[in-house]
C-alpha cells in the first residue's frame, strides 16, 4: 500500500481520524476512546505541554508502561515537534 502524504508520528491518526472517528480503541478491555476521542486528549496533551514551555526540539522523558496515557505522549509529544524519551524502571537485584 502507498500513501499520498508522509506518514511522521503526527499523521498517523489522520487516516482513522478522518475515515472512521467513531472506532474504539481499547485497553485492557477497561479504557475505551473513540479515535475522535482519543485525538482530542492527544490534543490537549500537546497543548498543556506547550503551556509549561516545552517546544520544539525538546526532549521529553516519559517514565510509563504499556498504557493509554503512554500512548497519548507517543503521540502528543512529536505533534509539538519535541523528541519523545521513554525511561524505563530498572531492577537491581
Amino acid at each position: 500500500m502507498t500513501y499520498e502524504y508522509q506518514l511522521p508520528i503526527k499523521n498517523i491518526l489522520q487516516h482513522p481520524i478522518n475515515n472512521n472517528p467513531l472506532q474504539e480503541i481499547v485497553y485492557k478491555g477497561d479504557e475505551r476512546f473513540t479515535y475522535g476521542v482519543f485525538y482530542k486528549r492527544v490534543c490537549q496533551l500537546a497543548h498543556v505541554l506547550t503551556n509549561m514551555g516545552v517546544k520544539k526540539g525538546d526532549t521529553v522523558a516519559v517514565m510509563d508502561y504499556d498504557s493509554n496515557r503512554y500512548l497519548e505522549c507517543y503521540f502528543a509529544v512529536p505533534m509539538i515537534g519535541a523528541v519523545l524519551h521513554t525511561v524505563q524502571k530498572f531492577r537491581i537485584f
